[in-house]
C-alpha cells in the first residue's frame, strides 16, 4: 500500500464523500429543474445507488478502518471505480473518448496497491466483456480495448510497484535520519551536561567535538577547537614537559590496540594563560556498525587538586617518617642495652618490660619503613639493583632466617623440592633457572609473604614451592592458617586494607605489607595472586621472569 499516513487516507474518504454528495445533488437538480433524458437513464440511476451506498459507506470507514486498513480502503477504491462506468456507458460506452477516465481510475488502482489496481482492472474488464455480447458487431474493437486496459494494467503495476518502493525507501530513510538525529541530539544533550570534558577526534586526529566541561577546563571555545588538530587544543605533556601528543599519543594507542587507555598520572592540559592543569583522562576507540575505526573519544577531569594533596600527603609521611627513623633506631639500641646481662642487671620483671618495649620499638621501625616504601613506590623512586641469581637459594635464605620465629610457634617452615625440574613436561635443560630482578627486594617479598603465612596459622605451617615455565619462575607460598573471604581478597593487595575480623585484630598490622609486595612484583615485569578458603589456609602466587643467561 502507498507508505501515506492515516490522516491522509480519512481525507480521501471524505473527497469520495464530497463527490458522491455532489453528484447525489446534482441529481436532484436534474430531475427537478430539467426534462433531461439522463435522468430517466437506468445506469445513472444505478449510478445514484450506488453513489449513496458510497456516501454511506464513507460514515462508518473511520470504524472499519481501525480494524483493517488495508481492505477499508480497498472496498472505498473499488465503489469509486463503478460509479465513472456508468457515465462512461451513457456517453457512449467502452468505445467513447471519456474511456481515459478508465485508465486515471487504473492508474489511482495501482499507484496506492497492487490489490486495489487488479481489482479495478477485474470491474472495467467485466463491464467491456459484457459490452461485447450486447454489442457483437464492434467486438474487434471491443477487444483491442479490453487488450489496452489489460496492457495498461501491467504498465501501471510496474510503475506502481517502483513508485510506492521509491516512497517507502524515502519514507524510511526519513525515519532513520530523524531516529539518528534524535539519537545524536540526547548524545550530544548528555555530553554537553556532565561535568567531565570530554572532545572526539578522527582517524586524522582532527577535533570533531568539544564539550561545555572541556570548554571550561582548557579556555578554548568549541567552535574554536573543532577543526584543529587535537594536540593544538589539549597540549598534552608529561612529568618532564615533554609532548605526549607527539611522543606517546593516547588516541593512537587505542587504534594500535583496540583498547582503552587510562592516563592519570603524568599528563596535563596547559589552559591558555599557561596555566597547567593536571588531568585523568580515559580514551576510547569508536567504531561503525562494520567494526571500523572512525576516532577517539577522550573523558578527562581536573585532578590538579588532588594531586597537590597527595603530593603533600606524601612530603608529610617522609618528612615524619624520616624524623621519627632517628628515635626510634636510638630507642631499640637503648633496649637492647638494657637486655644485654654484661651491660645492665635486670630483674625478670623488668627484663619481660624491656622486651616488650623492644617489640613495640620494632613494630614502629617496620611501620616506618613501610611509609617510607609506600612513599617511594607511588614517587617512583624505588632504587633497584637488578641482577642475576637463583631463587631456589634466596627462598632457602629466607627460610633459614625465619625458621626460628616458626619453629616458638610449633609450626614448620620449609621449601618443598622437585626432584626433576621440568618445564611443560620437558626437562628444564639448556637455560639458566635463575630469575632477573632485585635480589634484596624479592627477599622482602618473600619475608612478608611467609610472615603473613605466620602470623595467621595456629596448626600446621608455611611451605615454599617453585616451579618454572618458559619465561618465569612461579613461587608459591601456602599456609594452613585461617583462609581469607572472597570479599576480602578482592582488596587484600590494596593500601591500607587489613581483613576484618577478629583474628587479625588480635594479629594487629598496617596493611601495607601486600601492598608493597605487589608494587615490588609488578617493578620487574611479575604478577601476583592467591587462592585461598576460609579454614583452610591460603596460597600467594608470584612469578618473576627468568634470566636469559
Amino acid at each position: 500500500m502507498l507508505p501515506l499516513d492515516e490522516k491522509t487516507h480519512k481525507l480521501i474518504n471524505i473527497i469520495s464523500m464530497v463527490v458522491c454528495a455532489i453528484l447525489l445533488f446534482g441529481y436532484v437538480v436534474l430531475v427537478i429543474f430539467t426534462k433531461s433524458d439522463v435522468v430517466f437513464y437506468s445506469g445513472m440511476r444505478f449510478a445514484i445507488g450506488l453513489a449513496v451506498i458510497t456516501f454511506l459507506y464513507g460514515i462508518v470507514f473511520n470504524d472499519f478502518y481501525t480494524r483493517n486498513a488495508k481492505f477499508t480502503l480497498g472496498g472505498l477504491f473499488i465503489l469509486d471505480s463503478i460509479i465513472p462506468l456508468f457515465l462512461i456507458d451513457y456517453l457512449g460506452g467502452p468505445l467513447t473518448p471519456y474511456i481515459f477516465i478508465v485508465y486515471l481510475m487504473l492508474a489511482a488502482g495501482f499507484m496506492f496497491n497492487t490489490y486495489y489496481g487488479v481489482s479495478i482492472a477485474t470491474i472495467v474488464s467485466v463491464y467491456v466483456g459484457a459490452s461485447i455480447f450486447t454489442h457483437p458487431d464492434n467486438i474487434f474493437n471491443f477487444a483491442e480495448v479490453f487488450a489496452s486496459i489489460i496492457v495498461a494494467s501491467a504498465f501501471f503495476d510496474y510503475f506502481g510497484r517502483k513508485y510506492r518502493a521509491m516512497l517507502e525507501q524515502s519514507s524510511s530513510l526519513e525515519q532513520s535520519n530523524s531516529a539518528l538525529s534524535a539519537d545524536q541530539n540526547k548524545q550530544e544533550a548528555l555530553l554537553a551536561g556532565i561535568a567531565d570534558g570530554v572532545y572526539v577526534v578522527d582517524m586524522e586526529r582532527n577535533m570533531t567535538m568539544f564539550n561545555a566541561a572541556a570548554e571550561e577546563m582548557t579556555g578554548w571555545k568549541s567552535t574554536e577547537a573543532i577543526g584543529l588538530k587535537c594536540w593544538t587544543a589539549m597540549n598534552l605533556k608529561d612529568d618532564t614537559d615533554i609532548s605526549v601528543c607527539q611522543k606517546d599519543c593516547p588516541a593512537m594507542a587505542v587504534w594500535n590496540t583496540g583498547e582503552n587507555v587510562l592516563r592519570d598520572d603524568t599528563c596535563f592540559v596547559k589552559k591558555r594563560g599557561n596555566k597547567k592543569m593536571q588531568i585523568s583522562s580515559s580514551y576510547s576507540p569508536i567504531k561503525d556498525k562494520n567494526g571500523k575505526l572512525t576516532g577517539a573519544i577522550c573523558v578527562f577531569r581536573d585532578i590538579t587538586a588532588k594531586k597537590d594533596v597527595e603530593r603533600l600527603r606524601n612530603e608529610f609521611v617522609s618528612t615524619a617518617s624520616h624524623e621519627l627513623r632517628t628515635p626510634i633506631t636510638a630507642m631499640e639500641g637503648y633496649l637492647e642495652l638494657m637486655e644485654n646481662e654484661k651491660i645492665c642487671k635486670l630483674d625478670a620483671k623488668a627484663q619481660e618490660y624491656a622486651e616488650k618495649a623492644r617489640n613495640t620499638a620494632l613494630a614502629m621501625s617496620n611501620l616506618v619503613k613501610n611509609l617510607l616504601a609506600v612513599t617511594k613506590i607511588e614517587e617512583g623512586r624505588i632504587q633497584t639493583n637488578i641482577t642475576h641469581f637463583s631463587i631456589h637459594d634466596l627462598a632457602a635464605e629466607v627460610v633459614e632466617a625465619m625458621g626460628p620465629a616458626a619453629k616458638n610457634r610449633n609450626l614448620y617452615l620449609k621449601i618443598v623440592e622437585s626432584t626433576n625440574q621440568k618445564i611443560k613436561g620437558e626437562k628444564a635443560i639448556g637455560r639458566s633457572l635463575n630469575v632477573i630482578a632485585d635480589r634484596e627486594q624479592i627477599r622482602e617479598v618473600l619475608y612478608n609473604l611467609v610472615e603473613n603465612g605466620l602470623k595467621f596459622t595456629v596448626d600446621g605451617g608455611v611451605a615454599i614451592s617453585i616451579a618454572y615455565d618458559t619465561d618465569n619462575a612461579t613461587v608459591e607460598v601456602a599456609d594452613t592458617g585461617m583462609g581469607i573471604p572472597a570479599e576480602g581478597q578482592k582488596h587484600l593487595f590494596e593500601k591500607f586494607y587489613r581483613v576484618d575480623n577478629t583474628a587479625t585484630r588480635e594479629v594487629g598490622g598496617t596493611g601495607l605489607g601486600l601492598f608493597i609486595t605487589r608494587s615490588i612484583i609488578e617493578l620487574f615485569g611479575g604478577s601476583i595472586w592467591l587462592e585461598s578458603q576460609v579454614g583452610k589456609g591460603t596460597k600467594f602466587f608470584f612469578t618473576i621472569p627468568r634470566s636469559l643467561d
